[in-house]
């Protein structure tokens, strides 16, 4: 009976509201998601926590990405379960934040008082994703209420094999003048190609049409967010309160990547992406490239063949996709995007100091940085150790090729890239807008379907002959659309 008592008692502290002391040390409750891969790495990390701290104990509860969320609001509408720590993605970071059920402790008078967390040190993006004034409800500034767990750019892999088997030399020229010139197949991993270049490399690398059983394509997929952020275009305006794409740039980025396999056979299809997505169709050997996010890295190290990373290719001047020796256009630049998840402290948290010393040791300690990188969950979170060590360290590929070689790809990104769109906004209604209700002919399914389909008659929105836009009150029609979801919230946003 006493033995029952005492179990009893043990599983009261690791339920109770807000952590608390067990064996003599003080409990962290933690919260996340992820793969076991992911949450292999973060037991690591926490143990070197508890060695670090012997004076702390963490218990570490994880779910599924799909399930994180709802397991969150769960918590919060039961607060003796709510977590010490937990995770915060930038896509849910405003609504959250900007609730009176907020749960998120501002953490900006930690920071300041540390010895260890860095400002100046960690990459901008991360922290502004996670400043909010409550005042005037404005993202990118005010307190801080989350660490940057990641800030994880999404980039263009590719399948050196594949380039090598298709007679393709590869070469690394930071002072080239092209990234990929077709006349001698030559590849410059460190010069981004151009659009017109990137098709014909793709053209180059795949065998057969993309509808093929067995085909192996130029890429998988394209991101529209990488076409229309390398244009120079931006979803929304500055403020974030207007949505921008009635216009000849999200025109001519959007009918790059549908002719990508509508037109030019190099991409897989609609279809086929809706089948299987763009890291298995890379992983097993179907494609030359793909775009792939870093955090990844641990799945693509499973791959049996060589894989590296380029620069997102750029618009080319004249906008003719068939000119190989065309220059970068003026206003546009290589550019894909950057996602991120914050880890936060619970307000209302009974080891609020403890709680923020795990948050700080999982994002900033150099220690656990190191393993995160080190096991391709990550790109550092510090700056120095981004653009130092990490660069040329070796990492757990257990291939022994230590791949990616060309990482500063990664690093440039940190630098240069935005955020997904949706992560500057209340919430991403709005452009979920573009593909929900697909049954609805108002959506980009028409545009990427080469095909008469449930979803209404193929259009096209740019003519490559004449430069012109097509079909403008389409995207007038759709612009105004996902405006009205923005509306929506417009009270509860400001930039």
């Amino acid at each position: 009976m006493k033995k029952l008592l005492s179990l009893f008692a043990l599983a009261t502290l690791l339920t109770g509201c807000g952590g608390g002391e067990t064996d003599s040390r003080t409990l962290i409750k933690f919260y996340g998601w992820g793969s076991t891969i992911e949450t292999d790495i973060f037991r690591t990390m926490i143990s070197e926590f508890e060695t670090l701290y012997p004076e702390y104990r963490v218990y570490y509860e994880s779910t599924t990405s799909e399930n994180y969320i709802t397991g969150l609001v769960a918590k919060r509408n039961n607060p003796q379960n709510m977590p010490d720590v937990f995770y915060m993605p930038d896509t849910d970071f405003v609504q959250w934040v900007n609730s009176r059920n907020n749960v998120m402790l501002d953490l900006t008078d930690y920071i300041n008082n540390s010895e260890t967390f860095k400002l100046d040190n960690v990459w901008e993006e991360g922290i502004n994703a996670y400043k909010f004034d409550p005042a005037n409800k404005k993202l990118g500034t005010g307190g801080i209420y989350g660490l940057p767990k990641d800030l994880g750019p999404v980039a263009l892999t590719y399948n050196k094999d594949i380039v090598k088997n298709k007679g393709i030399t590869t070469i690394s020229d930071a002072n080239g003048t092209f990234g990929y010139d077709p006349t001698t197949k030559t590849l410059n991993d460190k010069v981004a190609m151009t659009w017109a270049q990137f098709v014909k490399f793709c053209d180059d690398t795949r065998t057969g049409l993309p509808s093929e059983e067995g085909s192996v394509v130029g890429v998988t997929h394209y991101p529209l967010e990488t076409a229309y952020y390398s244009m120079g275009g931006d979803f929304t305006s500055a403020d974030h309160k207007t949505v921008s794409i009635n216009n000849d740039k999200y025109a001519e980025a959007l009918q790059f990547v549908a002719d990508l396999s509508n037109k030019f056979n190099v991409m897989t299809t609609a279809e086929g992406q809706a089948t299987q997505n763009g890291i298995q169709r890379f992983t097993s050997g179907l494609a030359a490239c793909s775009f792939i996010d870093a955090f990844q890295m641990p799945t693509l190290w499973k791959a049996n063949f060589d894989w590296d990373l380029l620069y997102t290719p750029v618009p080319n001047a004249s906008g003719d996709l068939t000119n190989y020796s065309d220059g970068y256009r003026e206003g546009c630049s290589s550019q894909s995007y950057l996602g991120s998840v914050a880890i936060s402290v619970y307000k209302d948290s009974k080891v609020k100091d403890a709680a923020y010393k795990l948050a700080e040791f999982l994002t900033v300690n150099q220690t656990a940085q190191r393993i995160n990188y080190k096991k391709g969950q990550a790109i550092p979170n510090l700056i120095d150790m981004a653009k130092g060590e990490f660069l040329t360290a070796q990492l757990e590929d257990g291939s022994g090729r230590n791949r990616p070689i060309n990482r500063k790809v990664y690093v440039d990104m940190m630098d240069t890239c935005k955020r997904r769109p949706a992560s500057y906004t209340y919430d991403a209604e709005w452009l979920n807008e573009m593909w929900e209700a697909a049954d609805d002919s108002l959506k980009l399914y028409r545009v990427w379907y080469n095909a008469t389909s449930k979803y209404g008659e193929h259009i096209d929105v740019w003519d490559w002959a004449t430069k012109t836009r097509l079909n403008p009150t389409f995207l007038s029609g759709l612009e105004a659309a996902c405006q009205a979801k923005l509306d929506a919230t417009a009270d509860n946003f400001n930039w």
